[in-house]
């Protein structure tokens, strides 16, 4: 992937975006040749951010903000996808840089190397991090709490505001209350600034509502596009 990037932008925020390497160099066409398809409801979206209709938008019910939730069991995918969803966007970004800020959002002033457009992490190491903030020395507590602010969308300086944030495995770590109010917290917090998360997980949509609250069940409605994965296990192919 990095060889085909024809522009330094395309390059920072590929580098920058902590993509696991094993999926470097992935395409749509390597997913559907291991499942047979790549979801329309993926192209659908993409085009939606192109087109400035979801990142930082302004209305847009139904489109600004709305991320995508990839759904289904274990080994089906779900994080291929997810990521091959990233890589396909930084790909398709207008050559022309202002273009591309536009796509993001972003100043001409906030447009570089120290921004992160795209982000990956799981829902584990997002907590992980969040819970290391307690027992840090003030300075790293400081650079901490701007990466966090950065993944909520919410920093005062927005070049840290992560603009499509996955969060694999969400809801892996869940169960106890402070997991939950984490888990709340920064899918609204990122919706509500019109910032998209793309999720992966293995609860089915139809059990969030039982699972998580009848709010959250209410809310994936509102602020994802559902992409169910299919049947065939990719870690056994």
């Amino acid at each position: 992937m990095t060889q085909q990037l024809n522009s330094l932008q395309r390059h920072w925020i590929l580098t920058g975006g902590n993509i696991p390497n094993r999926f470097i160099g992935m395409k749509p066409e390597d997913v559907k040749q291991r499942v047979g398809g790549f979801s329309p409801e993926i192209e659908f979206w993409l085009d939606d951010v192109l087109d400035g209709k979801v990142i930082k938008s302004v209305g847009g019910i139904g489109k600004t903000g709305v991320g995508l939730l990839f759904d289904g069991g274990p080994g089906l995918g779900k994080t291929t996808h997810a990521v091959v969803t990233l890589l396909e966007l930084i790909r398709r970004l207008p050559q022309n840089e202002a273009e591309g800020r536009k796509v993001f959002g972003y100043s001409a002033l906030d447009y570089n190397r120290s921004a992160r457009p795209i982000y990956y992490m799981t829902f584990p190491d997002f907590l992980n991090r969040k819970k290391s903030m307690f027992d840090a020395e003030p300075e790293q507590k400081k650079e901490l709490q701007l990466e966090m602010d950065g993944f909520h969308g919410r920093s005062a300086l927005d070049h840290l505001n992560v603009r499509v944030l996955v969060l694999d495995d969400l809801g892996k770590e869940y169960g106890s209350e402070y997991n939950t109010t984490g888990f709340d917290e920064i899918l609204r917090s990122r919706y509500d600034k019109a910032l998209p998360t793309i999720v992966t997980t293995n609860t089915p949509r139809e059990q969030w509502a039982r699972k998580y609250g009848d709010a959250m069940g209410s809310f994936v409605h509102e602020a994802f596009k559902r992409v169910i994965i299919g049947t065939t296990d990719l870690r056994r192919n």
